[in-house]
């Protein structure tokens, strides 16, 4: 059908790129003709052919892809003896009969077909990844970023200076901070259940977590380095708490200053608690996805508006301490631990992850396709996954829309319910809309996702996504104390944090994990390999015993 889309982008947009690379082959070879013009013979001998290649996906695409080829045909006589201007011309008429009048418009038409591929690199990709590899959801990064920057504004601009109104409204901000744990279960879900079925052995549990903190742990130690050395003078109990901090294990327990009941959270890198709850997701995921990848649609549906329903908990025990008052917790100190535990601990994302995991096997029933090898015999079963666009749901197609219009309906018509049911959006209340938002950019049919969150601007965005959240508050204490917190600072906060990340994802956690990815290349192992492989041998036996 000719809606199928390659590469995420429509398939009109390839068309218009291929046109002008054609048009600008034609230029070339036309300049080749008027320096030969003394030569009749090299002016017609001379080809302006260009070659578009298209893959033979259906009737429609070559349809398409013959009316692109010629463009390129050679130039007709007429053209060519236009060329040749007769002795008696004088030089404004020669001019004049030497330029073609469709010469400005094509030169406008290669110059856009440019600045298309340079502001869409994506766009050369094609919707699938090849036989035998799932299809890359390059739109996923934009989104994340987008969720970043509002818990950064949140968090750094909301003061005492700030009109009560723009307070209230600016609280829907401070509710993105769960779509990292719905992100993460959905992308690692996605690639497990896309490697189902396929050959090798299956990593053990510490390997696997290995890999999963390959990639986030470089920026972390990073961010607590910087903390450590220009960070104002540290308590006692931060002290404490960085032994956990390094090991990523500080949200595993709702720990609590018992001086104060300031928790944990307040400590070294404070934005990393999500880190530390992610490493306890990470352990469960995979048997989640295994349980998820037998399960029908409607089961997955059915789990997701549970998951959604469970958001209710958070707020029932929170609001005016309810569960505290319920177990008897009179003190700060055990008021503040059951706060933490619950809203910024593993106990309060447990059903968001769920519903990420959920969110995969939906996605992968409703918006791709088996695509059967052309070299494979009938029935022999190889093949490779590729998004479905044509048959991708409605709600899904439009998904970034629906949900990024439902997120502000709810903004700007309704910004008194974020104060009586905080807790609740906070804690995966939210689910509906970033949902709606996931599968559409996932699904890569969205308008938002083929023109924005695919652009290259985007996309550098979304490569430092992680590192603006994990040093937003690094950044903005040493901005405090050394400059101070005027409209200045305020003003060069933002630009100096997209600087700072920048920098950490290009010089700290590319090197690192091309590092990593070239030494598992080449078969070298690490001390961490090998304290992992006795510890996996070890519980083996322990195992076998059993």
């Amino acid at each position: 059908s000719a809606s199928i889309v390659k590469g995420g982008l429509p398939l009109a947009s390839m068309a218009a790129v291929k046109m002008g690379v054609g048009m600008l082959k034609d230029l070339e070879a036309c300049e080749y003709v008027e320096a030969r013009s003394t030569s009749k013979s090299s002016c017609e001998t001379s080809s302006c052919s260009s070659n578009v290649e298209e893959e033979d996906t259906n009737s429609a695409e070559d349809d398409i892809s013959t009316d692109l080829s010629s463009l390129g045909q050679p130039m007709n006589l007429q053209s060519e003896h236009r060329l040749q201007a007769p002795p008696t011309m004088s030089m404004e008429e020669h001019a004049k009969e030497t330029v073609s009048p469709d010469v400005v418009p094509r030169v406008w038409a290669v110059a856009a077909a440019r600045a298309f591929e340079y502001m869409y690199p994506l766009s050369k990709k094609d919707g699938d990844s090849g036989a035998g590899s799932a299809p890359r959801l390059d739109a996923l990064d934009a989104m994340r970023w987008i969720g970043s920057i509002q818990i950064v504004i949140f968090h750094m601009y909301l003061f005492e200076d700030v009109p009560k109104s723009w307070r209230t409204t600016t609280n829907w901000l401070s509710t993105w901070t769960q779509l990292f744990f719905l992100l993460s279960a959905f992308v690692l879900a996605y690639a497990e259940m896309m490697r189902e079925g396929k050959k090798g052995a299956e990593v053990s549990l510490l390997e696997y977590l290995r890999r999963r903190l390959t990639v986030i742990y470089p920026s972390f130690i990073f961010a607590l380095l910087l903390k450590v050395a220009i960070g104002a003078k540290h308590t006692k109990f931060e002290w404490q708490m960085l032994p956990l901090n390094v090991l990523l294990m500080q949200a595993w327990l709702p720990l609590v200053d018992g001086h104060d009941g300031g928790p944990w959270l307040q400590a070294w890198v404070p934005d990393a608690w999500f880190l530390s709850v992610l490493v306890l997701y990470w352990m469960i995921l995979r048997p989640l996805s295994r349980f998820f990848a037998q399960r029908s649609l409607g089961f997955c549906m059915a789990s997701l508006f549970g998951c959604w329903a469970l958001s209710t908990l958070p707020q029932l025990f929170l609001h005016d301490n309810q569960l505290a008052n319920w177990v008897g917790c009179k003190d700060v100190g055990c008021t503040t631990a059951i706060f933490v535990a619950i809203k910024g601990g593993a106990l309060g994302y447990i059903h968001v992850f769920v519903a990420g995991v959920a969110a995969s096997r939906v996605f992968v029933l409703t918006c791709m396709c088996w695509c059967p090898d052309a070299s494979s015999a009938g029935g022999s079963g190889k093949g490779h996954f590729a998004l479905d666009s044509a048959g991708t749901p409605l709600l899904m197609r439009f998904g970034c829309c629906f949900g990024y219009g439902l997120y502000l309906a709810g903004v700007l018509l309704t910004p008194f319910l974020i104060d009586d049911y905080h807790i609740f959006f906070h804690n995966g209340g939210m689910l509906p809309v970033m949902l709606l938002i996931l599968l559409g950019a996932a699904a890569g049919s969205d308008p938002i996702a083929v023109w924005a969150f695919r652009s290259k601007p985007m996309l550098l965005l979304g490569r430092i996504s992680y590192n603006q959240y994990l040093l937003q508050s690094v950044v903005h204490g040493w901005v405090v104390s050394s400059f101070g917190w005027d409209s200045t600072a305020k003003a060069l906060y933002l630009p100096l944090l997209m600087v700072v990340a920048y920098s950490a994802q290009r010089w700290v956690e590319r090197p690192y994990s091309d590092y990593q990815r070239w030494r598992q290349a080449k078969g070298i192992k690490g001390c961490d390999d090998r304290c992992i492989e006795v510890v996996d041998a070890r519980c083996a036996v322990r195992c076998a015993c059993c």
